[in-house]
C-alpha cells in the first residue's frame, strides 16, 4: 500500500453505513513488476451515490502500453512461469489468494463506490476472491500439465500449452469478480497477461494486480494498462497478443473482433443480452415475480445474466405486473455504501441517462410505465421501472432497474418472443409442472436456462456454458478452467512404417 492510500473507514453503527475511504489507490500502471504512474490525466471518477468526483483518473500512454505487451510477451517467451508446470505455479497462486484475503474489505468498499453495487453484494465477491484462486488452482492440478493417450503401447501425450501473451479486458458492473477470475485461470494455465479495467471502474483492479506482483509471480507475467478506447483498441490489435478474453458490451466485443480478426487472435468475448423470461400458465405469479425481481436488480440492475425481458401467459399479465410492482416498491434503495440498501445507483452519468432515454423511448412507443419505490434526490439514481406492452423493441438492450412485460398466447409463441433479438446469454422459465419448464426451457437459445430461479451462481459444479448470438463468441466454466487460455499439443511415438 502506498503512502497515499488508506484502508477503508469502519462502519458506522448509528448509520450502518460504511465511510467512504479518504484516499484511494495510486492509479498506477504495472509494467514489468513495476508500477509507475499513469502518464496521463483523463478526468475524474465520481461518487455514484451523490454524483460528486472524488478523485482523478488516469490512464497509461500508448508508450506504456507498448512496453506492458512487450514485458508480457517477453515472459511468455522465457518459458519461466509456464515452465514451472501447474505444480510449480499452483503455491505462488496460493499465495495470491492469501493477499486477496487481506484486501477483501478494502476492495469490496472501492467497488462499491466504483460501480453503484451495494456493499453486501460486493463483500460476497470480494470476500470470495481468494477461494476463486485456490479453486482454480486445485482444478488446474487436477487435470495436470498431461495425460497420456491410448497408442498401442507408444508414448502419446496430450500437453497444455498457453497461446502466448494474453488480455484480460474487465468490465465496470463487477470489476474484481471478473478481474480475479480472468486472471487466476490465465495464471493457472500459464500465460503471461496485460490486463485492462473498465476507466469507469479501475481501483479494485489495481489492487488484484498489486496482489498478484507482490505474491512473488516472477516479473512480467501480470502487467496492468488503464485507458479507454485508444488503449484498448491498440491492446487487441497487437500481433504479440495472442489470446482475448474480455467481458462487456456488444458493440466493444465486435470492434475486438473486427480488429482481432487480422492476426487471428483466440476471443472469448461475454457480451450483452436482454435475457427473456418466460412466466407459463401454470407459474406462482407471485412467487415468479419475487424471483424476477431478485435477479433483475442484482449488481443495481447492471447484471448482464439478469432477466430481463418478461413474456408471461395472457391470463396472468394484470397479476404478474401487479405482484412485480409490489417486489419493485418494497426495495430499499440508497447509497451503495450502506448495509441495509437493496438496490444502489448505476455505476455513471452516462448509464443513467441512457436508461431514461430507453424508458421514455418505451413510453413512446405506447408502452404502459409504472415507476416503483423512492430514488434519493441526489446520485445517479434510476428509479426501478416496467414497461408493459403487447410488442417491445428489440432494439434496445436494457441493462438497468428496468423491465419490460409483454404477454403471449401460447408456449410455442412465447418461445418465439423470447428467442427474438438480442439473446444467448442467458433465460429464464416460470412454472408448477417442473418438466414442461425444463422442455420448454431447452428450446431457448442461451447458455444457460434457469427453471424458478435467477441465482448469479452456477447451478452445478460440472456447469460450462457458451454465449449463443450476438452474447459473444466461446463460454466461460469451471468445468474445464484451463480451455480458453491454453491450448493441445499430441507429442509421442509416431507410427514407424506405416504407408499412409
Amino acid at each position: 500500500m502506498s503512502e497515499t492510500e488508506t484502508a477503508p473507514g469502519a462502519i458506522t453503527s448509528a448509520t450502518a453505513e460504511v465511510e467512504m475511504p479518504r484516499a484511494f489507490p495510486e492509479l498506477n500502471t504495472v509494467i514489468d513488476g513495476r508500477f509507475e504512474v499513469s502518464q496521463r490525466r483523463t478526468g475524474d471518477l465520481f461518487d455514484p451515490n451523490s454524483g460528486q468526483p472524488l478523485a482523478e483518473n488516469r490512464s497509461s500512454s500508448l508508450e506504456q502500453l507498448e512496453r506492458a505487451i512487450a514485458s508480457a510477451h517477453a515472459a511468455h517467451e522465457s518459458a519461466e512461469w509456464r515452465g514451472m508446470g501447474i505444480a510449480g505455479r499452483a503455491p505462488l497462486l496460493r499465495a495470491f489468494a492469501a493477499r486477496l484475503d487481506e484486501l477483501g474489505e478494502q476492495i469490496a468498499v472501492l467497488d462499491a463506490v466504483n460501480s453503484g453495487v451495494p456493499i453486501s453484494v460486493t463483500r460476497l465477491f470480494a470476500g470470495s476472491a481468494g477461494d476463486t484462486v485456490r479453486d482454480v488452482a486445485e482444478r488446474a492440478l487436477a487435470l495436470g500439465d498431461s495425460r497420456a493417450l491410448a497408442a498401442d503401447g507408444r508414448d502419446v501425450r496430450l500437453r497444455r500449452v498457453p497461446w502466448g501473451a494474453t488480455a484480460l479486458i474487465m468490465p465496470w458492473n463487477a470489476p474484481s469478480a471478473m478481474a480475479v477470475k480472468k486472471l487466476g485461470y490465465a495464471l493457472a494455465a500459464g500465460a503471461s497477461v496485460v490486463m485492462k479495467p473498465s476507466p469507469a471502474s479501475p481501483w479494485s483492479t489495481v489492487l488484484v494486480a498489486r496482489a498478484a506482483v507482490e505474491s512473488g509471480i516472477p516479473r512480467g507475467v501480470v502487467n496492468l494498462v488503464l485507458g479507454g478506447g485508444d488503449i484498448g483498441a491498440a491492446l487487441v490489435s497487437d500481433p504479440r497478443i495472442r489470446a482475448i478474453s474480455m467481458t462487456g458490451s456488444t458493440p466493444t466485443g465486435r470492434a475486438i473482433a473486427a480488429s482481432a480478426g487480422a492476426n487471428l487472435t483466440r476471443l472469448r468475448l461475454e457480451l450483452g443480452s436482454n435475457n427473456p423470461a418466460i412466466v407459463r400458465a401454470d407459474a406462482n405469479v407471485e412467487e415468479a415475480a419475487r424471483v424476477i425481481v431478485a435477479g433483475a436488480m442484482k449488481l443495481s440492475g447492471q447484471w448482464c445474466e439478469a432477466p430481463r425481458r418478461v413474456i408471461v401467459a395472457r391470463p396472468l399479465l394484470a397479476g404478474l405486473v401487479e405482484a412485480l410492482r409490489g417486489e419493485l416498491s418494497a426495495l430499499r434503495i440508497g447509497s451503495s455504501l450502506d448495509e441495509g440498501t437493496e438496490l444502489g445507483p448505476v455505476a455513471f452519468r452516462d448509464r443513467l441517462i441512457e436508461l431514461e432515454g430507453q424508458r421514455a423511448a418505451l413510453e413512446a412507443q405506447g408502452a404502459l410505465i409504472h415507476r416503483e419505490g423512492e430514488v434519493p434526490a441526489e446520485g445517479w439514481f434510476f428509479q426501478p421501472t416496467i414497461a408493459v406492452a403487447e410488442e417491445i423493441d428489440l432494439e434496445l438492450e436494457l441493462f438497468g432497474p428496468l423491465l419490460t412485460v409483454q404477454p403471449s398466447d401460447s408456449d410455442e409463441q412465447a418461445l418465439a418472443l423470447a428467442n427474438a433479438g438480442h439473446v444467448g446469454l442467458a433465460g429464464y422459465v416460470f412454472g408448477e409442472d417442473e418438466q414442461a419448464a425444463l422442455q420448454l426451457g431447452a428450446g431457448l437459445l442461451a447458455g444457460e436456462v434457469k427453471i424458478n430461479g435467477s441465482s448469479v451462481l452456477d447451478m452445478a459444479a460440472e456447469s460450462k456454458q457458451s454465449f449463443f448470438g450476438l452474447s459473444g463468441l466461446g463460454g466461460h466454466g469451471d468445468a474445464d478452467v484451463l480451455d480458453f487460455f491454453s491450448g493441445t499439443q499430441i507429442v509421442g511415438t509416431d507410427r514407424p512404417g506405416m504407408p499412409l
